[in-house]
């Protein structure tokens, strides 16, 4: 069974939301509320969630910043927006985090109902098939940047991304590994490499995705699945923001040179 959190300052689209989406329908047996930032991250501190409806715009933290630090700390969890600002920066920023989707309000729920069914068929999909790196592709990339000249807790930090690329990376799990404090090695990492880690995760994907379509004959749902995106349709749209081009397009036009 899943759990759902509902984030809105506004009582009232949190009280329609909870009543009128059948919860049942999507296997989800706990539905929890917040009506800030603060109140949806101590909420996450003690219960499992497994995807939110989040509204941008709140006062003390939008969602933007809310789900940017459940990436940090919950990156299994998906979030869709529920919002009255559909301008291209608030939504380029959303998908930049990997949100799974947004909905306009005021709310379709024809148009939820078919966004909740493709998220949480996607979250119930099992992943124990999950397709694997190649060896010598993931060993050019750590060849690659061997010789980067950073820090040992860095190298450690890179050298665990690179490990776990393909699994929910967690920044408490690099922390430990790493044996320094979550939010010092985030500001320390962010003065090393000049990203943050969560930009850095998205480029190490995205550049190893680029070796596989080139030496691999992976269909694309793999090689999305393959560098830990099971979202395809996300997986294609930050490729082509990356790249300027679809991951089909790059394969037959970088396959070519």
């Amino acid at each position: 069974m899943l759990h759902a959190l509902l984030v809105d300052d506004e009582a009232v689209v949190v009280n329609a939301m909870n009543r009128r989406i059948q919860w049942d329908k999507y296997g989800v047996d706990m539905v929890f509320t917040a009506g800030s930032m603060e109140q949806a991250q101590e909420i996450f501190r003690k219960e499992k969630i497994d995807f939110m409806l989040s509204d941008v715009e709140m006062p003390q933290g939008n969602g933007i910043e809310l789900f940017e630090w459940v990436k940090m700390y919950y990156p299994a969890t998906e979030c869709i927006y529920v919002t009255c600002h559909p301008e291209y920066d608030y939504m380029r920023e959303a998908m930049r985090l990997g949100s799974a989707d947004y909905i306009l309000k005021p709310i379709d729920y024809d148009e939820m109902d078919k966004i909740l069914t493709e998220l949480v068929g996607r979250l119930n999909r099992s992943t124990a098939e999950t397709v694997q790196i190649p060896e010598n592709i993931r060993m050019d990339i750590a060849n690659q940047e061997a010789g980067e000249p950073h820090n040992a807790s860095i190298h450690s930090a890179k050298h665990f991304i690179l490990k776990h690329i393909q699994e929910n990376i967690c920044i408490d799990d690099i922390a430990e590994e790493v044996h320094l404090n979550a939010q010092y090695l985030m500001r320390l990492f962010k003065k090393e490499m000049g990203v943050s880690i969560l930009e850095y995760i998205t480029d190490e994907r995205i550049k190893l995705a680029k070796e596989i379509l080139l030496k691999t004959d992976y269909p694309i749902n793999q090689v999305a699945d393959s560098v830990g995106y099971a979202n395809y349709s996300y997986f294609t749209k930050i490729f082509k923001r990356a790249t300027g081009m679809s991951p089909k397009k790059y394969r037959q036009e970088q396959g070519q040179l």
